[in-house]
């Protein structure tokens, strides 16, 4: 009787996490290739694009994770070229669509300051258990502060030494969730000091050259994938 009753809890269990698989892909919006890394155990992962990069631009690193056992959720937007405060509301949103009760977030270039800026709702910053930003502009940049385009939307996130950007990075007890890696040169987030987080748990320039390298590079995964929670 007791060996019944085990089989079917056991088939319970599976068919809820099925379950769980299909409200995240088709209720929530949240991609994921593989429905059996939704029974991994491991801590989740949400990727963050950068400003103007659609989110296919992370696809390589997500079959990588999950190819490590990790459930990767990428938000659905094709192109980040919205207000950061409208991507962080629409990030925070997906976060808490997530059933688990942490996540680990990716995020790469302004995708990070999307993340401080979503997590000054502290129910985001609870469920973050810790924060890896790829070449994050947390002082801005000089390129930044050139960008007029973005007059209307970002420039306040993006020049140099902005008040909004070290407002979002003045959160003490945030930073010592972020691991900040950047690139030994950068030609679109400098000088190199712009990415470096005060406060931050770690602070590692990597031994690779180019922002984009940031994403693409097989060594920059491998530096992701030892400081992620299991």
């Amino acid at each position: 009787m007791e060996k019944i009753i085990l089989f079917f809890r056991k088939k319970i269990v599976i068919y809820l996490r099925l379950s769980r698989f299909i409200w995240l892909e088709y209720f929530t919006r949240l991609s994921i290739a593989d429905k059996n890394t939704v029974l991994s155990k491991k801590t989740p992962v949400v990727l963050v694009a950068g400003i103007y990069a659609s989110a296919r631009s992370l696809v390589p690193l997500k079959k990588f994770l999950e190819l490590h056992g990790f459930a990767v959720y990428l938000p659905p937007q094709k192109k980040n070229t919205e207000a950061i405060s409208i991507l962080a509301e629409k990030l925070a949103q997906q976060i808490l669509a997530i059933p688990q009760k942490k996540v680990q977030v990716i995020a790469c270039s302004m995708g990070g300051i999307t993340v401080l800026a979503a997590a000054q709702n502290s129910r985001i910053a609870e469920k973050i258990s810790q924060i890896i930003t790829l070449g994050s502009p947390f002082a801005g940049c000089y390129l930044g502060s050139l960008v007029f385009w973005e007059y209307w939307r970002n420039q306040k996130y993006l020049k140099y030494l902005s008040r909004e950007t070290t407002k979002l990075t003045s959160d003490k007890h945030l930073n010592k969730k972020v691991r900040a890696l950047f690139a030994r040169h950068d030609g679109l987030v400098f000088p190199q000091k712009c990415a470096i987080l005060l406060g931050a748990k770690e602070n590692i320039e990597l031994p690779v050259d180019g922002h984009v390298s940031l994403i693409f590079s097989p060594k920059v995964w491998r530096e992701i994938i030892c400081r992620l929670d299991n």
